[in-house]
């Protein structure tokens, strides 16, 4: 039977494994968070964006430019329907759906509309001009490194399914060429060729209202993941003058035990680096805390627009600012409560200020030096191995400026000693040991086995088999280490820049395409290789939230190589298309913002880890007062416990976990004066 089955019968079952089978890995966890009525109205969304794309052409007659771009939108949102958006994003279609078949026959379409356009102008120079120049070896690499990270490796090699891995490299390796071809025959058809140029500050101002709208809506202004209930506790309490608070009554302790909250003696505290939390408390201060990162986020362009202009060109920095503030990765981490907004803000602050500096030793110069070590020591406030290296980096380039600018030197070392010191400060007070943080003395005695240990071995990383796919084998060793490098980088490849085709395009064009770097892009590379190698030795990379957030310093570097690579490709291009160029570039990033970013808003970010704002609209709306409110969840508790003062006052709700009639009996006999009300979270 095997013998009879033909050659196209055999792409239908590997079709059929890739897109229709349900590894079992798959089987146990929900695919998305969207309702189908938020799924529909997203893609909704999407034909009605694409109609007034087409109708904006036509009445241009430009009508095929405004086909083709509508399907560039388009098949990319059909690519994300067929898209699992949660853990590891991978292809899968619903057997017999309609909406799948739909998608399919959108991405037939654009097949079939973007084939008739090249074979139309197949006499161009486009594509066969730029294959003839960078040869047959570079372009097949590249197509391989297009289709190799479109998918994550981790969780196939993880439960041993490595034929549907294979099977989905190939699906959406096609899926990504189509789209490139897609875009190429924009060049062919008549399209704008002005060049647009966008004001910096305006970009800048956009970025912290997409970033701040996110944050309202998909986030719904309230943390997710642990650590950001931690960070809250640590703000709410610094706002208070205070960097711990009196610990809960001993019967209700279990009742309001959270990861990354400790207590020790007569002291309740988060455990995280304060750098973080020290700004969150301004946001508290005015009841606006999801509102700091949006703001960091739009300074951030700012800085990486005066960073690029004044060490490559004008150009460079105007594609860098267009790109972060269109990229959903620095959008989402701004419209999170993590620490990595701020880190990448106090890291270009510092280089900002540093190339700003002259050479010399001025005054003007000592000062910006100063400031620049203020910066950087204060990303080591907030996340101390980033800041380490950045801040080690930064030291090496400076010391270039030898001996005359032996002032700046001094200067920016001096200031971050006094920024870095406020963390060894901290330490003591919380620790009595300035060299050990309240977080590794906290996990040390949580995972007494590991500590959350750096380096490799068996006994590095969390309890064994506790976290699932996220950590594959027990310890640490190169070959996980490897693994998880490939994972970062496929959910780069997707959140970077939210080209569903591959973010990383542009970078793999500038390292095969172009023989030698510039200075800046020599320099980011260097970081970036820092980074990711530094956690090459650390078991965790963190990619399920919001990207490879462990990397996300990076996130200037990534871009400044991406806008090189950009550079590079429109090079490679016959000249009488490179004036079209930038308008393609702005049209890839506004079907990002169009969506992907909605997309991961909505499949994703809203009530992700079942955090929802449900418990805290039900207080307000019922005034809970002095209550004491027993919480029950199948999810995550963090999204009620967030909501308690760490002081526990007087005339605000304490809410907390609900541990069975007995516990709760001590819970409620630690508060006798306060109402008791049960409440369940929906599901």
């Amino acid at each position: 039977m095997i013998a009879q089955i033909g050659r196209g019968q055999w792409f239908r079952i590997a079709l059929v494994l890739v897109l229709f089978g349900q590894p079992a890995w798959a089987m146990d966890a929900s695919l998305t968070n969207s309702t189908a009525q938020a799924l529909n109205l997203w893609f909704a969304c999407q034909l009605a964006a694409g109609l007034l794309f087409l109708i904006l052409f036509w009445f241009r007659r430009q009508v095929l430019f405004g086909v083709l771009g509508a399907l560039v939108l388009l098949a990319g949102a059909a690519r994300l329907w067929i898209t699992t958006p949660l853990w590891f994003p991978r292809l899968e279609i619903s057997p017999g759906a309609l909406e799948s078949h739909i998608m399919l026959a959108m991405v037939a379409v654009q097949a079939v509309v973007t084939c008739l356009v090249l074979v139309r102008h197949r006499g161009s120079g486009l594509p066969g001009g730029i294959l003839a120049e960078l040869g047959v070896v570079r372009v097949l690499l590249f197509f391989v490194l297009v289709a190799g990270f479109s998918v994550s490796a981790t969780p196939y090699i993880a439960y041993g399914h490595l034929i549907p891995y294979i099977l989905q490299i190939g699906v959406g390796g096609v899926l990504s060429s189509l789209q490139i071809a897609t875009l190429l025959a924009l060049f062919l058809v008549a399209g704008p060729d002005d060049p647009l140029r966008l004001p910096v500050a305006g970009l800048a101002v956009f970025a912290t209202l997409a970033s701040a709208a996110l944050a309202w809506t998909a986030f719904d202004r309230l943390p997710h993941v642990e650590d950001e209930v931690a960070y809250l506790f640590q703000a709410r309490t610094l706002a208070r003058g205070a960097l711990w608070t009196t610990p809960p009554p001993e019967g209700a302790r279990a009742a309001l035990e959270y990861y990354l909250l400790d207590i020790q003696g007569e002291r309740w505290f988060g455990v995280t680096a304060p750098g973080w939390p020290i700004l969150l408390t301004g946001g508290v201060l005015v009841g606006l805390p999801w509102l700091v990162n949006p703001i960091l986020t739009g300074l951030t362009v700012l800085l990486a627009h005066g960073i690029a202009s004044r060490t490559v060109s004008r150009s460079r920095a105007d594609l860098v600012a267009l790109l972060m503030a269109s990229s959903p990765w620095a959008l989402a981490t701004g419209a999170s409560l993590m620490t990595h907004s701020t880190v990448l803000f106090m890291v270009l602050l510092g280089w900002w200020c540093l190339v700003r500096a002259g050479p010399g030793s001025t005054r003007q110069d000592v000062i910006l030096a100063l400031c620049a070590g203020l910066a950087l020591g204060w990303a080591f406030v907030t996340r101390p191995l980033d800041g380490l290296i950045v801040a080690g980096l930064t030291g090496l380039w400076l010391l270039r400026r030898l001996p005359g600018g032996i002032g700046q030197v001094v200067a920016c070392a001096l200031g971050s000693i006094l920024a870095g010191s406020v963390f060894l400060l901290i330490n003591h007070a919380m620790t009595g040991n300035p060299l050990l943080t309240a977080q590794a003395d906290y996990l040390a005695r949580l995972w007494p086995d590991t500590a959350n240990a750096y380096g490799f071995g068996a006994h590095v990383g969390p309890p064994e088999k506790s976290w699932g796919a996220l950590d594959i084998w027990t310890g640490h060793s190169p070959a996980e280490a490897v693994l998880n490098a490939l994972n970062g980088l496929a959910a780069l490849n997707l959140e970077l820049l939210g080209w569903t085709f591959g973010s990383l395009i542009p970078i793999w064009a500038l390292l095969l395409w172009r023989r030698r770097l510039d200075g800046l892009d020599r320099a980011m590379l260097v970081v970036l290789l820092a980074i990711v190698g530094a956690l090459f030795f650390y078991w965790f990379t963190g990619t399920f939230y919001i990207g490879p957030r462990y990397w996300h310093v990076t996130l200037f570097s990534f871009l400044v190589l991406a806008a090189a690579g950009l550079e590079e490709i429109a090079h490679q291009m016959p000249e009488r298309f490179r004036g079209r160029f930038g308008n393609v570039i702005l049209l890839l990033c506004a079907t990002s913002l169009i969506g992907f970013l909605p997309w991961r808003g909505v499949t994703k970010y809203h009530g992700y880890d079942d955090y929802t704002g449900d418990i805290r609209r039900q207080a307000a709306a019922e005034d809970w007062g002095h209550a004491l409110v027993i919480v029950s969840s199948e999810g995550d508790l963090g999204a009620a416990l967030y909501l308690n003062d760490p002081f526990l006052p007087s005339g605000q709700p304490i809410f907390a976990r609900d541990l069975g009639p007995d516990r709760n009996a001590a819970t409620i006999a630690a508060f006798p004066t306060r109402e008791v009300i049960y409440f369940t979270v929906p599901n």
